[in-house]
């Protein structure tokens, strides 16, 4: 019972477990304040951390921001001053000369038509180094654009082309082409004192790369995995986390020039951002977890001290007197509450009624054991005394029939007996081992039936099997009707010598009984039947509740019965 009842303990059912539960929920609203100031206060940070990180980009990359704005400025310029002036050659040549001289970054300016035949430019176009790249596209587009020449970067003669659109009486008539040599894109880094700098590049609105610190195959790479160009310019300046193409994380930094037409991106290393955000975390979070903690561990050390630790002590005598009896005690802790003092009092009140019943209970069980083996004990003996006078009716008959038939009845109150033998001497609550009992009669029949001179081969394959009288004097008295049969019509095949084999099994797990019985055949038989065996057989199955198969094979009889194993059901006078 003890072993039932500590197997249904459920640990989350325990007490202490269900008060951290209760407390954790009463400190919960102000664990929340704290997170929420911490969040608050981590948020905030990493704003500052954010904003310091784009001044940074910005001043970094501020050169390089004025040059392309002033050439799209000086274009936009040069389009207004000379829209009714792009067909005198000779103006607008010295026009673009002019501006090209005056700012000290512009290497060639040219105007050209859309499609791509130049109208005017600021030196003659066999001193242009190379034509603007990929025109068609910006030309179809017919928006301001910035694009590099890339083929040539690796000579140092690369060049970024700010390409505006002029207009003609509101008609697109082409572009003004101004070209910046890379060097004059120059950034400052000297000015970054921030270690987690990694890069900083400048991208057009298609995404491709114009300028870098780094060789530009390891500015790629440090490019975000996936990265759009479009998806910048939903938006302004901004702060985000992505990991390059090489799988490793970073802090990217977009700054957005000339409405989107250029991008400034500044790339940093987010390792230690990272682990100084976790560190701040860490060190807001510290009060609230310390207070839970704290708090938790008052509770549980005064709850095990005035509640638990008595409980335990209570609910372990309880077991132990469930499990031996052997553990009731009158001692009570003098710190225990009133409460669990009522209930300890109360449990030691009926502990001690319980051992007084138990007491009586057994008193009143060993005298009627007691009783029950000696009618058993007088049952056998009276059984004996009329085997007794069943032997001596036999020794004074004078016909050999009369003196089988009272052998016969002298048999089966042997058998009676025996079960009454068994049951005066068995310790397993009345029931009696159908194995054993088998073996014994089954041993009694060949030794008396041996009269024929006939040495018989006897096979015994029997188990344990524990029946109540109910069932174990029909099972016997058949067993032994049986057993006679098999002596009275055992005989010799030919070439082999008689035998009967018995065997008594358990079946479906110990629910059902088989019993088999075979005996040889031999080749005549002289002995006369009376039928009462086999009436007597079937009467005692009928009382099993038995199903019973007899086959007679050429030189084998053989008996298969089968029956449930009935469960003690005591009747409404026993109770």
């Amino acid at each position: 019972m003890s072993e039932t009842i500590e197997t249904n303990l459920k640990w989350y059912k325990s007490l202490r477990i269900r008060l951290v539960l209760m407390m954790s929920l009463a400190l919960l609203p102000i664990g929340l304040i704290a997170l929420i100031q911490t969040n608050s206060v981590s948020t905030k940070a990493r704003q500052n951390e954010e904003l310091a990180l784009l001044a940074l980009t910005e001043q970094a990359a501020l050169q390089e921001r004025l040059v392309i704005q002033s050439a799209f400025g000086a274009a936009r310029g040069m389009g207004a001053m000379l829209s009714d002036s792009f067909n005198d050659t000779q103006q607008c040549n010295r026009a673009l000369s002019k501006l090209v001289a005056s700012v000290k970054g512009y290497s060639f300016a040219e105007v050209v038509d859309l499609s791509g035949r130049s109208l005017c430019s600021s030196d003659d176009l066999s001193k242009r180094k190379f034509p603007v790249p990929d025109f068609a596209s910006v030309a179809e587009a017919g928006k301001p654009a910035v694009v590099t020449k890339r083929s040539l970067q690796s000579e140092g003669a690369s060049a970024v082309f700010v390409m505006q659109p002029f207009y003609s009486r509101d008609t697109l008539s082409g572009f003004i082409s101004i070209t910046v040599p890379h060097k004059a894109l120059s950034i400052e880094t000297e000015t970054i004192a921030s270690g987690q700098f990694v890069d900083i590049v400048t991208l057009n609105h298609k995404g491709e790369l114009l300028s870098s610190q780094n060789d530009w195959q390891v500015a790629k790479k440090a490019l975000p995995t996936g990265f759009k160009i479009d998806w910048l310019s939903s938006f302004g300046p901004r702060v985000f986390l992505a990991r390059s193409s090489e799988g490793v994380p970073r802090t990217y930094t977009a700054v957005p020039v000339e409405g989107g037409q250029m991008f400034v991106v500044g790339i940093w290393s987010s390792d230690g951002e990272r682990s100084e955000r976790f560190l701040r975390i860490l060190s807001t979070s510290i009060f609230p977890i310390l207070m839970w903690i704290f708090s938790l561990t008052v509770a549980l050390l005064t709850i095990h001290r005035l509640l638990t630790r008595q409980i335990n002590s209570i609910g372990q005598q309880m077991l132990e007197f469930a499990r031996d009896r052997t553990s009731v005690t009158d001692t009570i802790a003098r710190d225990m509450p009133n409460e669990l003092r009522t209930i300890q009092e109360s449990y030691l009140s009926m502990a001690d009624s319980i051992l007084r019943e138990e007491a009586k209970m057994e008193d009143a069980m060993r005298h009627q054991s007691v009783l029950t083996k000696e009618v058993h004990h007088r049952v056998k003996n009276n059984l004996q005394l009329i085997s007794s006078i069943l032997n001596m009716q036999i020794r004074a008959a004078k016909h050999d029939e009369t003196k089988l038939m009272l052998r016969r009845i002298q048999d089966r109150v042997l058998s009676l007996a025996t079960i009454h033998r068994d049951l005066y001497q068995s310790g397993t609550g009345g029931q009696v081992n159908m194995g054993e009992l088998i073996r014994e009669v089954i041993e009694k029949t060949v030794q008396i039936g041996s009269e024929k001179s006939m040495d018989i081969d006897v096979k015994l394959d029997v188990e344990d099997v524990m029946l109540f009288p109910d069932q174990a004097v029909p099972m016997s008295l058949l067993v032994a009707e049986a057993a006679t049969n098999a002596m009275k019509y055992v005989g010799a095949p030919e070439g082999r010598k008689p035998w009967i084999s018995v065997e008594l099994k358990k079946l479906d797990e110990g629910t059902r009984c088989c019993l088999e019985l075979k005996n040889s055949i031999g080749a005549e038989r002289d002995v006369e039947s009376t039928g009462l065996g086999a009436k007597l057989i079937s009467a005692f199955a009928i009382q099993l509740d038995a199903e019973i198969d007899i086959t007679e094979e050429e030189n084998t009889y053989t008996m298969l019965v089968n029956f449930d194993i009935a469960t003690f059901e005591p009747e409404s006078a026993d109770f």
